[in-house]
């Protein structure tokens, strides 16, 4: 007998136990109070400390990565738990691991799913709370010239969500050779006696080294979207890991594997490299062209760091447009749609310049 779709879905289905935030003094659930940069109860306003994984944030030996990611089991489907506040059946998609309770709105983190990978290193606490983050999505919308002034009169800015995503970071020295071509310019009559300039070009090689302190790559399934929010102060604000701060908001799972995120890492520090060798080649000449770069990296560690955002969504003419800001320095990216009109109209004022222009200068 076939299995249904249904049937099959059910079985990727596991129960997982959770990890809650319920305050010892009156039941009320315990968050990270942004304003205060304090775990207290939502409630009572008790404080109380957060329990680490770890007394430091801790850097990876990247060498020993593939061991250690096999020696951890790896999580698939769906997860169901019951939350232990109010006994409400929470389901965690495959790339979440905490998320509030419909029912009750405690905090429910999946320990399986949270443990089933490389664990957190350390985390980012937000600093920047759901009011403000509204406040600079507002004044962001203002400041687009060619969006229309209807959008942004109506524009939707309810259903923010604040969610941590996870990140890797690397630590690297890189040392490069590259070959190109280095340019002296000098000046030369035309047949017409006018003067132009004329480049010479001469091969050229050279060795360039840099060391590199926390390229950020993204192991989420957002990691095409989320470069415009970019950076993060990952080399002074990572707090070490705790689930605490976790209470109240979305954390994902990573889907991109460290030893994939070093390839992204890797094109990131050759770009540097490459310029660097520009600059190398331009100490003694006046115009660079980098052909080639061989590269060998060494001294490489990592960590997995959870990081903050705001996120929504908002329609117009039938369209949805996406936004992130950033959960600790307030930088706001996202699409927005543009009025044909003032494109137009843009294009015609700059006609009219050139031909005013054209037309004095007879």
């Amino acid at each position: 007998m076939a299995t249904t779709p249904d049937v099959q879905e059910q079985q990727k289905e596991v129960h997982v136990d959770t990890e809650t935030f319920i305050c010892q003094n009156c039941a009320g659930i315990m968050k990270f109070n942004i304003g205060k940069q304090k775990f207290e109860c939502s409630a009572c306003k008790a404080e109380y400390d957060l329990e680490t994984l770890s007394d430091s944030v801790k850097e990876n030996d990247f060498s020993l990565y593939h061991e250690r990611e096999k020696a951890t089991t790896p999580f698939e489907g769906m997860a169901v738990a019951v939350c232990q506040q109010c006994g409400m059946e929470i389901s965690f998609s495959e790339s979440q691991f905490s998320t509030t309770c419909p029912m009750c709105g405690s905090t429910q983190v999946a320990t399986a799913k949270q443990s089933a990978g490389i664990p957190p290193d350390g985390v980012i606490p937000f600093k920047i709370d759901k009011q403000d983050a509204q406040q600079r999505f507002k004044a962001w919308v203002k400041s687009r010239w060619f969006a229309p002034n209807d959008f942004k009169n109506r524009y939707a800015e309810g259903g923010l969500a604040g969610m941590f995503l996870p990140f890797w970071t690397y630590d690297a020295y890189a040392v490069s050779r590259y070959t190109g071509r280095g340019g002296k310019n000098r000046k030369e009559k035309d047949k017409d006696g006018k003067e132009r300039t004329v480049t010479d070009w001469y091969p050229v090689q050279g060795v360039v080294s840099a060391s590199f302190d926390d390229v950020q790559i993204c192991a989420s399934q957002k990691e095409e979207s989320i470069g415009g929010i970019l950076p993060y102060g990952t080399t002074s604000n990572t707090k070490p890991f705790s689930a605490g701060y976790l209470s109240g908001y979305y954390a994902e799972v990573y889907k991109i594997k460290a030893d994939t995120g070093f390839e992204s890492a890797k094109t990131i520090m050759e770009s540097k490299l490459r310029s660097l060798a520009a600059k190398d080649i331009e100490k003694k000449y006046d115009r660079s062209d980098v052909q080639s770069l061989s590269t060998k990296f060494s001294r490489v560690t990592y960590k997995h760091v959870l990081l903050p955002l705001w996120s929504s969504a908002f329609g117009y003419n039938g369209k949805t447009y996406n936004y992130m800001i950033n959960g600790e320095t307030g930088k706001v990216s996202g699409d927005r749609p543009y009025s044909a009109i003032k494109i137009a109209l843009a294009v015609l004022s700059f006609i009219a310049v050139v031909a005013t222009w054209y037309m004095m200068s007879q």
